[in-house]
């Protein structure tokens, strides 16, 4: 067996040129270049988004991972979930009588707007026809219903929703602490006094894709507002988002150059004024509730919507950080050919009839890299022992020595590793301890 061990001092050594550079790395600060935001709240990302004038199927979906006809469904549905462009999927974890880590109390809640038991399903806010909710639910028949459903759903424009959204960093650590969301909302037509700005920050999908069964899209915070103007043409600012207080309870941690994982969906629910009905009127009693505008939106990672000057800085770190490796690497392979390198095997010495030792012989090869070097002494480590001393000092470069150590103990240390350590001094490079790590033969 043949294996060489850097030891302590090898680490060391080898810190005296990480350090220095790591402590350079540090140093750099990653700021404003122009100075216009304060180090407490710093803009990592920023993102617009325009309105499409189009809405698509809003398939909201109630699930919790302990039920089986929620994971059979989604077993069945995985592919139109994540990839069907056609349609806007939700997927909402209430925490009512649940174990799924997933679950969360915005979902109870959307769960109670629409009525829904889990597993239950949804399109732009209806019960699919014949699909019961909850133990009755059927995974099946509910996906053919859902298959046969989407391509006639969709709501009406009714509004124009571009979207705004700016990532905050507050201590520096380029993890996202807050989500700022901004909009000109525009009626396109007079809106009933029921009609409410939804806003969803979803998990496009997991970090870890192997983390077991689990539907793509899930809702991890939800917020909703109702205050805008409803009547058409008027535009109203609107200001909203997820703070650092929701982030945090609800074990959201978003990196900044990960972002993508993450998005928004804005979906403006209620009722439309007949033509001729004043904006804010009451809606029809029992008219259901349509969608009226959707915008869907990736947020940013850290390199969209910066300006030049906000990232060079980010520029010259990344720089600096891949000349470091570079020069770590060289560094690395440098050392390489200028330390000796040892190698070796044990075989079995030949044995007294009346001995209850283990007798054993190293077998090493030293071949000397560019530089010469100085064996100081040789040791074996406990419980093992060396019968003579190493007949080696100096060691010119470039050159190639064996020699062969007899190692004795007893039959119970035999699982127990034969370690040699060897102390050099190597010109130019110093001291340095390898050890030498070598198991018994068998038999």
């Amino acid at each position: 067996m043949r294996n060489v061990l850097p030891s302590l001092m090898d680490g060391i050594q080898r810190s005296h040129v990480l350090v220095p550079i790591i402590l350079l790395m540090l140093l750099i600060p990653v700021v404003d270049a122009q100075g216009e935001v304060s180090v407490d709240r710093y803009i990592l990302a920023s993102k617009s988004v325009a309105d499409d004038g189009a809405t698509a199927p809003l398939i909201e979906w109630f699930c919790n991972s302990d039920i089986n006809q929620c994971n059979q469904f989604e077993e069945d549905n995985a592919l139109s979930m994540d990839k069907d462009e056609g349609m806007v999927w939700l997927s909402w974890h209430p925490s009512i009588n649940s174990n799924d880590p997933l679950s969360n109390s915005d979902s109870n809640f959307r769960a109670d707007e629409l009525s829904a038991q889990v597993p239950a399903i949804r399109v732009d806010f209806q019960r699919l026809e014949g699909i019961e909710d909850g133990p009755a639910f059927n995974p099946v028949r509910a996906g053919l219903a859902l298959n046969g459903t989407t391509p006639d759903a969709g709501g009406v424009v009714a509004a124009e929703l571009p979207l705004e959204v700016t990532l905050i960093d507050i201590d520096g650590d380029e993890i996202v602490d807050e989500i700022d969301i901004e909009s000109d909302f525009k009626p396109l037509v007079n809106l009933s006094s029921d009609v409410i700005l939804n806003i969803a920050l979803v998990e496009w999908y997991p970090e870890v894709w192997n983390e077991g069964v689990r539907p793509p899209h899930v809702v991890r915070e939800w917020t909703a507002t109702q205050a805008f103007s409803k009547r058409a043409g008027n535009v109203t600012h609107l200001v909203s988002g997820f703070g650092f207080e929701h982030l945090e309870a609800a074990g959201i941690r978003i990196n900044s150059d990960d972002s993508q994982r993450w998005g928004l969906v804005a979906f403006l629910a209620g009722h439309a004024v007949a033509e001729g009905g004043a904006a804010g009127e009451a809606p029809p009693p029992s008219e259901p509730s349509v969608v009226l505008a959707m915008t869907e939106m990736n947020l940013p990672t850290m390199w969209e919507g910066t300006s030049m000057n906000e990232a060079l800085p980010r520029i010259g770190f990344l720089t600096f950080a891949i000349i470091c490796v570079i020069i770590i690497i060289l560094t690395e392979k440098q050392r390489e050919g200028a330390l000796p390198r040892i190698t070796g095997r044990l075989l079995n010495d030949d044995q007294d009839g009346d001995s209850e030792e283990v007798r054993l012989v190293a077998s090493l090869d030293i071949r000397i890299g560019k530089y010469s070097a100085r064996m100081g002494k040789v040791e074996i480590s406990d419980p093992w022992k060396m019968k003579k001393r190493v007949d080696l000092s100096e060691l010119k470069a470039d050159s190639e020595h064996s020699i062969r150590l007899r190692i004795k103990g007893i039959p119970e240390d035999i699982e127990d590793p034969v370690v040699i350590r060897f102390s050099l001094e190597v010109e130019t490079y110093g001291n340095w301890v390898m050890d030498l790590s070598l198991m018994a033969p068998r038999g």
